[in-house]
């Protein structure tokens, strides 16, 4: 069981599904009363990003964090996590992501709705409309533009060394530590970003491997209740309305709002996060 001030009542655990190896974390109710709650995160993160959400939800809901492999794609990883689930006994949940975990959660609720009671998407618009709306100012706002836009060598020397530094110098100043040191160890050592450096620089002398943009931006179509959170400086709020554009992908109610955060909103405002999703994925509880 892990202790202390990371993931406090969390079970670390190991599954293979289809040959993947996954990692995550459980913890909270057990039994009929638990109302199961997936956490996807986003990248370059793990499921460490979920720290302080999931257990402040540890009292309501039978809470799973898992992580997501970059080289499957989101019809890959949105299978695999509805076997993670039911091998975990949860035929019935709800799920939430953030940023790319939030395309496998709005996949996941799209390939299985008679499974997914409710989907929350946090801090990320349908893939479509993000692509279709590439400039030169969008490209410079991402994390690899403010990289590749600068003069060579800079972006062959910096882009290998610089995510160690980078999780140091994205936080804000009014709150320069909001990612957790076990956190961003867990994130340099098992991330997303990492595996696809791991491939990039075993392939540097060999063709280099490209993503399946034909499933990653398969559109969808959700009936569930859906909640859409943003942060209030981040580029999503910034740039669009994202209720506006998931409304074309899904038929159920959608509800939501910004939250006061940059783009890591469950780490960034990981209290006002927990609460928002309280209330919305157990309306009908209230509180003793």
């Amino acid at each position: 069981m892990q202790v202390g001030t990371f993931f406090p009542g969390f079970h670390y655990e190991e599954m293979t599904l289809s040959g993947t190896r996954y990692r995550l974390r459980t913890g909270g109710l057990a039994g009929w009363q638990a109302e199961p709650l997936l956490l996807l995160h986003g990248q370059p993160q793990t499921h460490a990003m979920w720290h302080r959400v999931a257990p402040a939800l540890s009292d309501r809901f039978a809470v799973v964090c898992a992580d997501l492999p970059a080289h499957l794609t989101i019809a890959e990883l949105a299978h695999d996590m509805l076997a993670l689930m039911s091998r975990l006994g949860h035929r019935r949940f709800s799920v939430a992501g953030h940023d790319f975990g939030a395309h496998v959660a709005a996949r996941v609720a799209r390939d299985a709705p008679d499974r997914v009671d409710r989907l929350a998407i946090v801090e990320a618009v349908p893939l479509l409309d993000h692509a279709g709306r590439r400039d030169l100012s969008f490209e410079l706002g991402t994390y690899p533009g403010c990289w590749f836009g600068q003069h060579h060598p800079k972006p062959e020397s910096l882009t290998v060394t610089a995510p160690d530094e980078w999780f140091r110098l994205v936080a804000p100043d009014e709150n320069p530590e909001i990612f957790h040191p076990e956190a961003v160890v867990d994130y340099l050592l098992e991330g997303p970003w990492n595996e696809d450096l791991r491939g990039f620089g075993a392939a540097a002398d060999g063709p280099v491997p490209t993503l399946d943009l034909s499933q990653r931006l398969d559109p969808v179509t959700i009936s569930c209740p859906t909640l859409v959170i943003w942060g209030t400086r981040g580029r999503i709020g910034g740039w669009y309305d994202p209720r506006t554009l998931w409304r074309r992908d899904i038929s159920g109610p959608i509800e939501g709002g910004s939250v006061e955060s940059g783009h890591f909103v469950p780490e960034e405002a990981s209290w006002e996060l927990a609460e928002r999703f309280r209330a919305f994925f157990a309306p009908d509880q209230t509180d003793p």
